[in-house]
């Protein structure tokens, strides 16, 4: 490949520059692309570890703060062989600066085929006007949700929320909202998640009425990793998870002692009370556990179990799979 024969604009002979590499790239299906174009053009480039990496070194010089995450993301997806090539654009123009062109968009990209080490086919536009750069990336984002609803799912949003926080309860054994907002879950991720545990969806009709039915005391997700931990304890058990979630929001035949009525109770008491004021969902969870496995084994109550803060998740009763056995 040749390279540039300038470096930083010709008037400036104060701060000289290393010439740019990379100047030639080769099109697919034969013929060259030249970043250093004035005139706008676009091509499919198979873009190689060394060659993002002297992009990123010597094209990548005006350019936003690189997001760890988004790299972390597109290079877990290379690795996965599911970074498909959809049509956007590394994109190359002129800085009034420089006398070589610039990158415009691309940075994250560039730097998780480094990571992934692995070569992807993309498209390179160049001879783009440099100001295109404050419009770039402006526009909203797709949502996983979105997605997952234009591929047929029904309550897609809560879909896609009940399946992060059944994942960080099967991964990491935590049922707490995620400590700076959304989780490393990248979009096919949470719909292959989906589509190996098909039974998210009964887990999101159950927890979603439920939800109405409490008038938001107790969260959607947790109410969905509950349905989901009785659930996954015995093939037998979902069905008792749909008629414990029955007989919590129903309430007929119920006596003061039963840990059943207690629950309901609690949970009434919280609805009046601020966001704050309530109990953790770590604390939300465990206690609806606990009192699953009270009404599973016929035991009455007086009063229901404290719930501290760093409480161990509790483990679903195994007595109706030992009485079936």
């Amino acid at each position: 490949m040749s390279t540039a024969v300038t470096g930083r604009r010709a008037s400036d002979q104060t701060s000289p520059m290393r010439r740019p590499t990379l100047l030639v790239l080769p099109r697919q299906g034969g013929g060259e692309i030249r970043l250093d174009s004035r005139a706008p053009d676009i091509a499919f480039v198979t873009v190689t570890p060394r060659m993002a990496q002297v992009l990123l070194a010597e094209r990548n010089l005006h350019n936003r703060r690189m997001v760890p995450l988004a790299r972390a993301r597109h290079a877990k997806a290379m690795q996965d062989r599911r970074f498909l090539t959809t049509g956007d654009t590394l994109k190359f123009g002129h800085h009034p600066d420089y006398a070589w062109a610039l990158t415009i968009d691309g940075q994250h990209r560039l730097a998780a085929i480094v990571d992934a080490d692995r070569s992807f086919t993309m498209g390179i536009a160049v001879g783009i006007n440099f100001e295109a750069q404050q419009y770039t990336d402006t526009g909203r984002a797709r949502k996983v949700h979105e997605t997952l609803a234009l591929n047929g799912e029904q309550n897609a949003l809560k879909l896609e929320t009940i399946t992060r926080w059944v994942y960080r309860l099967q991964h990491e054994g935590t049922v707490r909202k995620h400590r700076g907002g959304r989780d490393s879950l990248s979009g096919y991720e949470v719909a292959d998640f989906i589509d190996a545990n098909p039974m998210l969806r009964d887990c999101v009709s159950v927890s979603r009425s439920t939800y109405r039915r409490f008038k938001t005391a107790v969260s959607l997700p947790t109410l969905g990793c509950v349905w989901w931990h009785i659930a996954q304890a015995d093939p037998t058990y979902p069905a008792l998870a749909d008629e414990f979630f029955a007989r919590i929001t129903d309430g007929t035949g119920l006596t003061a002692h039963d840990p059943v009525y207690l629950l309901r109770e609690r949970i009434h008491a919280m609805a009046t009370q601020k966001v704050a004021a309530r109990p953790t969902p770590h604390q939300q969870f465990c206690l609806l556990i606990e009192v699953f496995n009270a009404w599973l084994e016929n035991r009455t109550m007086r009063r229901l179990p404290s719930v501290p803060a760093d409480c161990p998740l509790p483990a679903v009763s195994s007595k109706a799979a030992i009485v079936r056995s």
